[in-house]
């Protein structure tokens, strides 16, 4: 073999070892996210406290950290021992920005059924933040109402709603500072998905003008019909954001106008929700310092949301997400205090100090008449049937 010929098995080696190891995604480098750039400072978010801005810091970079451990770790294990190295509080965040960052690691090649078994299966504990992500990534591609429709398809019928979520928010985070009509294309999508893109806006809005609520108050109001939709999403994410000190989210809330409370109680609940489902047992030490009516309200709430969802997913109608939420929020302007405060004793129950008894567990398998039997069945960690003489079923 002469010279030449060394060179390309040399070339031809190298390149099997690049591919055979993953090794090759460092290319993918170049479409990395520098976190420096999602800071408060960079991004001139109005965000004052010194508390916040801290807690900012960390969440937003953590988020362009996870999309880039995404695209350029050279195995699977690589981004997940990235995520996992993060504070609890941060993980979620590291995670969503993953999801973003999977269509890119996969070439551009998208299917449903792969992006359910490949990441939400996996950790299922992380399953709201993979469908949010991947709608800010349909956000990030500036992909129209159809080709997110597409994308969307497939999915899980309940919580690929939450694609839509994710896409609103890019629009409202990078977009609307520059161009306020950008948001406009969500009037283009169909029935509840617009519903949904709105209460991610609300969530951007709330990264962006958290430090001043009467600001944040008036940009929610501009968006006239889905005002409420986006005053849901300020309450999920001041809950998300602030797991460990639900007092800055209750803080917030009181002082959002009237109208709004119930959509701001139900964003509450499921942005706490989320967080359970994250880390269990650090949930449990965030809620344990709370006072015990505080608890009983928030332990009562996601119980409750729980076994609607599990109702849900039993009668199988297309409006499952829909009236899901409507049904959480009508039962928790019924029974429990405003903002998280406490359960109204015109349910009838006693007071007493709250223990929270098992969660039930997700099974992304669980459908029809198998979600109907988890509802009918006692069995340890799953909401029981015994639970709608307390809630007097779903209006």
């Amino acid at each position: 073999m002469d010279y030449w010929g060394y060179v390309a098995l040399a070339i031809v080696l190298g390149a099997s070892l690049l591919v055979g190891t993953g090794w090759w995604r460092v290319a993918f480098a170049l479409f990395a996210i520098p976190p420096q750039r999602l800071t408060v400072q960079h991004l001139r978010l109005l965000v004052t406290l010194p508390r916040d801005v801290e807690r900012i810091n960390m969440i937003l970079p953590g988020f362009a950290r996870g999309f880039n451990a995404m695209i350029t770790a050279p195995s699977e294990a690589g981004w997940r021992s990235y995520c996992e190295s993060l504070p609890v509080l941060c993980q979620p965040f590291a995670h969503e920005g993953a999801a973003m960052g999977y269509t890119l690691r996969h070439l551009f090649r998208y299917n449903p059924a792969d992006f359910e078994e490949r990441l939400v299966k996996q950790q299922p504990e992380f399953r709201y933040l993979y469908y949010v992500g991947l709608g800010f990534w349909s956000g990030m591609r500036n992909h129209d109402a159809q080709k997110l429709s597409r994308v969307v398809h497939g999915l899980d019928p309940l919580h690929r709603y939450l694609c839509y979520d994710g896409y609103g928010f890019k629009h409202a985070f990078f977009d609307y500072p520059k161009d306020a009509d950008r948001l406009g294309r969500l009037d283009l999508l169909e029935g509840y998905a617009r519903n949904v893109a709105f209460q991610g806006v609300g969530r951007a809005f709330f990264f962006l003008f958290m430090g001043r609520p009467e600001v944040l108050v008036e940009h929610v109001g501009r968006l006239g019909v889905h005002a409420a939709d986006a005053a849901a999403g300020v309450g999920l994410a001041v809950a998300f954001v602030n797991p460990d000190r639900l007092e800055v989210a209750q803080e917030l809330a009181v002082k959002m106008p009237s109208e709004w409370h119930d959509h701001i109680h139900l964003g509450m609940c499921f942005g706490l929700k989320a967080r359970s489902i994250n880390n269990l047992e650090q949930f449990e030490r965030d809620m344990a310092r709370l006072d015990s009516s505080v608890q009983e309200a928030v332990y009562t709430s996601i119980r409750e949301c729980d076994r609607v969802e599990l109702l849900m997913r039993s009668e199988e109608e297309v409006d499952g997400y829909q009236r899901w939420r409507e049904a959480v929020a009508e039962w928790m302007a019924d029974h429990i205090r405003y903002p998280l405060a406490g359960v109204k004793s015109s349910t009838g129950e006693k007071e007493k100090r709250f223990y929270p008894e098992p969660r039930a567990e997700w099974n992304p398998d669980l459908s029809g008449a198998r979600a109907k039997s988890e509802l009918t069945h006692e069995r340890p960690g799953v909401n029981r049937a015994d639970r709608w003489d307390q809630s007097g079923g779903v209006r």
